[in-house]
């Protein structure tokens, strides 16, 4: 296979490729007999479905959704800037630092996390200081009270997506939806260019997975030990306690495939789901480029800008996902998958596609060149000429006493629920 270059990029995005295609071929980390371990999703099932392989129909089950894809290709893109130099930032970062506050153990905050990316509320509830003092970055019904950066996500369209490629260019990728601004629903969409999804091929049906616990310590008597739980959350033996070993995490468990009956609520089948055996899993990305043309990026002063903007949101794309190739495809506990072979980039076009290779290391190195592009072309990209209240690239808010107020709180009664 030919090496992926900067001119073959160019062609791609420029000219008539139709799309960026990773098809991988994974296996089950155990080998031959392993089980895999899906997603449960409400009412205790897997998603399954039937797929055309081949040209035959073929019982399959979701091992990693559209969206949680997204969220991982995301953190590897998130752990490319968090471990890069700061003089060396591949794109610009906002950020919420939610250190010195009462949830602190939250630290910084980004776009890459957010499930609506920079147009999430929590960046409605955050504050910048602009002009000498602090206001809202955002302000959820009146944009004249919001900073002129939190505006430019306001004013950004398909039709000019120059200020949103300078602030967020991830949300272009990844798809936003501007719903929570000052125009609600009637707020700007941008389309998922980038979609990512690994299925298991050859499903069986649902295993058995038994719950249990032995302690070492407390034998089999010990199950009918009462104690009682004091207010400071410490306990004692008590004859007449109200409460078994088992509610502070002593004691035995008796194995069952049953799920406990007071657990059952809203489930479609008393078993405990224990995975399924896969003949193959395969995951299919695909880098729309037509929903990249979609994109425009005029200037201020009249040019067109489109084709290196267009290009490093590719370049950056390819990134993510050759990033996530380095990390490995552990989805989940019980679910860690190996690719067949190396990856194969396919740049798909009417009538045929061509195959390229792609490391990680060359995808990185096509962001910055493409980048340095884009900003000789007059589009910003803070890394290369940051200024107030830039720093290299990153601009960090701070959260609004109220939505401190709010995490905190949910945090609490998420810690009350569990007891």
């Amino acid at each position: 296979m030919r090496e992926f270059t900067y001119d073959a990029l160019r062609g791609a995005v420029s000219e008539d490729g139709s799309a960026f295609r990773v098809v991988t071929d994974l296996y089950p980390a155990g080998g031959d007999g392993d089980k895999v371990f899906p997603p449960t999703y409400q009412g205790g099932v897997y998603a399954r479905e039937t797929r055309i392989i081949n040209g035959e129909r073929v019982a399959c089950v979701l091992l990693d959704s559209v969206q949680s894809q997204a969220n991982r290709l995301e953190l590897a893109l998130l752990d490319w800037y968090r471990s890069a130099p700061r003089n060396k930032r591949p794109f610009p970062l906002v950020q919420i630092d939610f250190t010195n506050t009462d949830v602190a153990e939250i630290g910084l905050f980004s776009a890459l996390e957010a499930p609506h990316r920079i147009a999430d509320a929590v960046f409605l509830a955050s504050e910048i200081h602009e002009d000498g003092k602090t206001k809202p970055f955002r302000h959820p019904k009146d944009p004249a009270k919001e900073s002129s950066i939190g505006a430019i996500i306001e004013k950004s369209s398909v039709g000019n997506a120059t200020g949103l490629f300078g602030l967020c260019p991830t949300a272009l990728i990844f798809g936003m939806w501007d719903s929570h601004g000052a125009r609600g629903g009637l707020g700007e969409k941008f389309q998922r260019a980038l979609v990512s999804e690994i299925i298991g091929v050859d499903a069986t049906e649902d295993g058995r997975r038994p719950a249990s616990r032995v302690d070492p310590l407390i034998k089999v008597a010990g199950e009918n030990l009462k104690i009682e739980i004091l207010a400071d959350k410490t306990w004692k033996m008590k004859a007449d306690g109200k409460d078994k070993l088992s509610k502070v995490g002593l004691g035995n468990v008796t194995p069952s495939l049953l799920v406990p009956p007071e657990q059952r609520k809203g489930l479609e089948s008393p078993y405990n789901h224990g995975g399924v055996s896969i003949r193959f899993a395969r995951q299919i990305c695909v880098l729309s480029l037509p929903a990249l043309r979609r994109l425009r990026f005029p200037l201020e002063s009249g040019e067109d800008a489109s084709a290196p903007a267009r290009m490093t949101l590719a370049a950056l794309a390819l990134a993510a996902v050759a990033r996530q190739w380095k990390t490995g495809f552990s989805l989940r506990s019980r679910c860690d998958l190996v690719p067949a072979g190396g990856m194969k980039l396919e740049l798909v076009k009417p009538g045929g596609s061509e195959e390229f290779s792609l490391s990680p290391e060359a995808a990185e190195q096509l962001v910055y060149e493409c980048a340095e592009n884009a900003h000789k072309a007059g589009l910003p990209w803070p890394p290369l000429g940051s200024r107030e209240p830039w720093r290299d690239g990153e601009l960090t808010l701070r959260p609004n006493p109220e939505l401190v107020k709010v995490i905190a709180e949910s945090r609490r009664l998420a810690a009350e629920q569990r007891e």
